[in-house]
């Protein structure tokens, strides 16, 4: 299995076929045990009922994942009944994301249909792409080991904890990314979803700016509850976060297609999407901003400033009252308390860096250990999780940990400069790829104060910033692969 960009070898085994579609039924298996699937019928029936329409119609379901896949609000609760080992490995109620109900039905048709449909088809285009996979494979064993600390970490939890997110973030936002985005019209599609998504939430979020209680007044841009429930499940960071995804979805998407009114509607649709971002008056999303938009006035947007000098003075004196309005916020004593409780949690994950600082204290322990934090809880309330990727893994995993998610991020710049150096300058596929990469740089810099790292906010940018590589540096027309021949929805 390749991790480079470059076009596949073909397998002249069933072999690899046969040992990578019982590893996706042996992960949806351990799934369902860690979800209570045993006793849990609703929870077998959906993804039954998902899995069969996934095996039939791969890519309309594929689409419906992206869309929900940000929608981390929207909770199946699923009871494990009184299954004792259930309840003392992995508790008595779980909740999975709709959008991961939907991804597990995927995995689940793209396993059976590599371990069945090879058959007198002569399949050669079936080998998965797994881009990353020695540096996350590397970071599980980094959070495996954090089993062995001193801090006594359960077993069961720290294996959960590495099922529930890692391999399952891997799997979905990245293995069925790559592998279901294999052309320009997949590619194109995938962008749109996203694109409407944060067209969306960014009409929601101005929807919620104005209010009548008492008269009329506006509030910052918040994500609104939908039938008495938040979809993105959380407050206007989540809400900046799905905007700015789908910002780069947008500018990617603008940049495949031709010149006309089509493209004019997407770069509006983007600024009122930018100015969603501005008004949440997220302090992380007034830093990730600019230094987005640092990066695209050197690179993509270098000749902007002559042409739209005008636009760009008047656009600067329009944010100088706005950065008064976040100078407010950011005095205000609810974000003073925020501020506050994230220092605190970044001391308590340098204090248990520093008394396990090769293994860490044990993966999926963090929330517990603060709970443990009697000063913590007394000033601030219930216990959070660490707010930072860089704080997670240093307290979890230690050094040990930090270096294998050094070694992620080295992978991806090492495909990123493969791909760049060989698009050709000023091409529309360079300037979509260059968004993108643009993208993925504000979700890291955002996850580095979020508490949403392990969820696809933050790697499904990855996945399509890979996707998008490899389809613009293929010579022929990327083509589906063989396990969803003849089901192009």
């Amino acid at each position: 299995m390749s991790s480079s960009v470059l076009p596949l070898t073909q397998a002249q085994s069933i072999w690899p076929r046969i040992g990578w579609g019982l590893f996706l039924l042996a992960f949806l298996v351990g799934m369902g045990v860690a979800a209570g699937a045993p006793v849990a019928i609703t929870f077998i029936l959906a993804s039954s009922v998902t899995a069969l329409i996934a095996w039939r119609f791969p890519f309309p379901v594929f689409n419906v994942w992206l869309a929900l896949s940000m929608l981390l609000g929207i909770l199946v609760g699923i009871y494990t009944g009184e299954v004792r080992i259930g309840e003392r490995v992995f508790s008595a109620y779980v909740e999975l994301a709709i959008g991961e109900v939907i991804a597990l039905g995927l995995l689940a048709a793209w396993a059976m249909r590599i371990l069945l449909l090879w058959r007198g088809r002569q399949d050669r285009n079936w080998e998965p792409w797994l881009p990353l996979l020695l540096p996350f494979i590397a970071l599980i064993v980094a959070h495996l080991l954090s089993g062995f600390s001193e801090g006594q970490p359960s077993w069961a939890e720290v294996i959960k904890f590495v099922g529930r997110y890692l391999v399952f973030v891997y799997l979905t936002s990245i293995a069925l990314v790559v592998n279901f985005v294999r052309s320009k019209r997949r590619l194109r599609d995938a962008l749109l979803i996203l694109f409407l998504v944060g067209i969306a939430f960014a009409f929601d979020g101005l929807r919620n700016m104005i209010s009548f209680d008492g008269g009329f007044s506006l509030n910052r841009a918040m994500p609104g509850p939908i039938l008495e429930v938040n979809p993105l499940g959380g407050n206007q960071h989540s809400l900046a976060e799905v905007e700015l995804i789908a910002i780069a979805c947008g500018l990617a998407l603008a940049a495949l297609l031709k010149p006309g009114l089509i493209r004019r509607y997407i770069y509006a649709a983007c600024a009122l999407m930018s100015a969603i971002v501005i008004l949440t008056f997220s302090r992380t999303a007034w830093i990730v901003v600019p230094i987005q938009v640092a990066i695209l006035f050197a690179t993509i947007w270098r000749g902007a400033w002559k042409t739209y000098r005008k636009e760009l003075v008047a656009l600067a004196l329009i944010l100088i009252p706005l950065a008064g309005i976040q100078v407010v916020y950011s005095i205000s004593s609810g974000a003073i308390s925020s501020i506050d409780s994230r220092s605190a949690l970044t001391q308590i994950a340098v204090e248990l860096f520093k008394g396990s600082p090769l293994i860490g204290v044990g993966a999926g322990t963090f929330v517990e250990r603060v709970a443990h934090t009697y000063a913590f809880t007394l000033e601030f309330g219930p216990a959070f999780d660490a707010h930072g990727l860089i704080w997670k893994v240093m307290a979890e995993t230690g050094a040990v940990g930090l270096f294998a998610l050094a070694l992620i991020f080295l992978a991806l710049g090492r495909e990123v400069n493969f791909v760049l150096h060989r698009l050709s300058p000023g091409k529309p596929e360079t300037i979509a790829y260059m968004y993108l990469l643009v993208g993925v740089i504000g979700m890291f810099a955002y996850e580095l104060t979020s508490t949403t790292y392990w969820t696809p906010r933050l790697w499904l940018p990855i996945g399509l910033l890979l996707a998008a590589g490899r389809v613009f540096l293929e010579r022929e027309a990327g083509r589906d692969p063989d396990f969803l021949r003849g089901f192009n929805g």
